[in-house]
């Protein structure tokens, strides 16, 4: 009852724009110094520039239905960047079979800059009344960040069955934000004002030191290995302003790991992995600076994050009949976290700190026990000879636990997601290939808050592509969808075919290119439309998308670089690793 009171029903529309150009240059040289010695450099350089403007409208309504509050929200951000990063490996494998050694240094660096404008109009309706505020506000941003890390690995074979690995991991970055947002002076119409409630001064620096030994015994078939890693971490935060916070660290951690393979026959195998790792909380989480880009939600980072520490374990189990083309596989997946790093939403009347009006929210990340995940999923194939064609069974299971906070009363969502799917493939000859699909998903919430307990959302996918290709290189393409939703707030449950279409010829020797004429969305209906479930709200979206078009392509395949001895040679020192 105290969410439901707390809660306005929230519509909003976008309009977008946006131009990008990004450029990448990637190298990978090898360098072969024996039968027993290798370097791999691998260098990548990209450039990114991006202008973009938004209208946003946000509309809320009270349990009534009735009109409170109106915000019109028009930005233009205009951001470039650059990304360097290089890795150098270097592998050893000695005379004795088993035992390897290497080093892998890894450097990267990105710089990122950027201004907006932001003008927002800010309706509040009383009764009969309302009120408006307006602003307009610059902003000028400044990011960079430098990361090195390098990872030792050596390998020493204990026996003909048995092998001890050590590993050592330490690692190295940096990174600098600097915000400064200033709002619009009306004496002489020039962004003098500073703002520095909106603005930021963050520099954040990890030290990590990660240490571990491992081992494993067994065969292909049969094979145990069980390990231990030390994690150090140093964490170090300085704030200038809005107000000056320093934030020193450290977190020690044991995280063991264990796998086991396990051939049950010739035809069936099991294998189980867990793993635990941490997750450090980024640097956005940690700024104490206000966004106000999506008003009225805004976001605050949280300085006193703690690191999440997570346990994953994993198994599946594959039986294959190759005689029959017989194939069974099963997955589980489970997933729990400690100080898992969730959100705190606070209205107007709990809101640490921060001034808000009716209506708005401010988010800020916090740590939370109680996170947990299950996934499941099974597959069954088998040829369908009398038609030529196979044929594909699946189902899976999931259930998501999400722990929140609104209001400084802790929140539970538990997500239960139930899929089915079917394909039959064709298997009849080069010249005539189909494939007819269909899948269901059943979603179902429950959770604390009582306005979205209890939600069912379904949707479903019912497609069919066909390929017809003659022997003198003319094709033929059809590619039919229909989409179902279901269960989602009004105006948003849809039903609607997507139907692609493409024509061409294969040319040239070996039929090595290809000219063909595609058509998108052939009856003009197509639409995109996303549920998201989260730890305090759920959210429906469909944005507009690109309808009916047509495309001229032509396409050359190149193959069959280098030789099969270089190939196989690289597929060896890959095995080394």
């Amino acid at each position: 009852d105290y969410f439901s009171k707390t809660l306005l029903d929230n519509t909003q529309r976008t309009l977008a724009n946006s131009r990008n150009n990004n450029h990448r240059v990637n190298l990978r040289m090898e360098y072969k110094i024996d039968s027993f010695n290798q370097l791999i450099f691998s260098p990548g350089l990209s450039f990114q520039d991006n202008q973009s403007n938004r209208d946003r409208t946000t509309s809320q309504f009270n349990d009534g239905g009735s009109l409170v509050k109106e915000l019109s929200n028009i930005s233009q951000n205009n951001r470039n960047g650059n990304n360097l990063n290089s890795s150098l490996l270097y592998r050893r494998q000695f005379l004795k079979r088993g035992r390897t050694f290497s080093v892998n240094l890894n450097t990267g660096y990105n710089k990122r800059d950027g201004e907006s404008f932001v003008s927002t109009l800010d309706r509040e309706y009383i009764g009969a009344n309302f009120e408006d505020s307006a602003s307009e506000r610059y902003t000028d941003q400044f990011n960079d960040g430098l990361r090195l890390s390098s990872n030792f690995n050596y390998t020493e074979p204990l026996g003909e069955k048995a092998q001890l690995q050590f590993s050592y991991n330490p690692s190295y970055s940096k990174n600098t934000s600097d915000q400064e947002t200033f709002g619009m002076n009306p004496a002489d119409n020039k962004y003098s004002v500073f703002l520095d409630s909106l603005s930021n001064q963050f520099e954040n620096k990890t030290i990590a030191h990660n240490a571990g030994l491992s081992y494993r015994m067994g065969n292909r078939d049969k094979q145990l290995s069980f390990g231990v890693n030390y994690q150090h971490t140093a964490l170090n935060s300085d704030q200038t302003f809005p107000r000056t916070l320093t934030v020193d660290k450290t977190f020690s951690n044991f995280l063991p790991n264990a796998m086991l393979r396990y051939k049950l026959s010739p035809k069936s195998n099991l294998r189980i992995m867990y793993r635990a790792n941490v997750s450090q909380p980024s640097v956005t989480q940690l700024q104490n600076v206000l966004d106000i880009t999506n008003a009225p939600f805004y976001t605050t980072g949280n300085p006193n994050l703690e690191q999440q520490y997570n346990n994953t374990l994993s198994t599946r189990y594959t039986f294959t009949n190759t005689a029959k083309g017989i194939l069974l596989m099963g997955n589980l997946f489970l997933q729990a976290a400690n100080n898992y790093i969730s959100n705190a939403t606070f209205d107007s009347a709990s809101s640490p700190g921060i001034k808000l009006r009716r209506g708005e929210q401010v988010t800020m990340p916090v740590n939370l026990d109680g996170f947990a995940s299950l996934r499941s999923f099974v597959t069954f194939a088998v040829p369908l000879k009398f038609i030529k064609s196979n044929f594909n069974v699946n189902a899976g299971f999931s259930v998501n636990k999400l722990p929140g906070l609104i209001n400084n009363v802790t929140n539970q969502t538990k997500n239960y997601t139930y899929t089915l799917g079917s394909v039959l493939s064709s298997n009849i000859s080069e010249y005539v290939d189909f494939n007819l699909s269909y899948s269901a998903n059943f979603n179902q919430v429950k959770s604390s808050i009582e306005a979205i307990n209890n939600q069912h959302y379904f949707s479903h996918n019912a497609g069919l592509q066909m390929n017809l290709l003659t022997k003198t290189g003319w094709f033929l393409q059809n590619d039919i969808a229909n989409q179902l939703y279901s269960g989602l707030t009004k105006g948003f449950n849809q039903a609607y075919f997507l139907w692609n279409a493409g024509i061409g010829k294969k040319l040239l020797k070996n039929r090595k290119g290809e000219l063909k004429l595609s058509a998108f969305d052939l009856l003009k209906q197509n639409q995109s439309i996303t549920r998201n479930v989260t730890e305090n709200y759920i959210e429906d979206l469909q944005n507009e998308v690109l309808t009916q078009y047509f495309m001229l392509t032509f396409t050359y395949n190149l193959r069959n670089f280098g030789t099969a001895a270089s190939r196989a040679a690289n597929r060896q020192m890959k095995r080394m690793q």
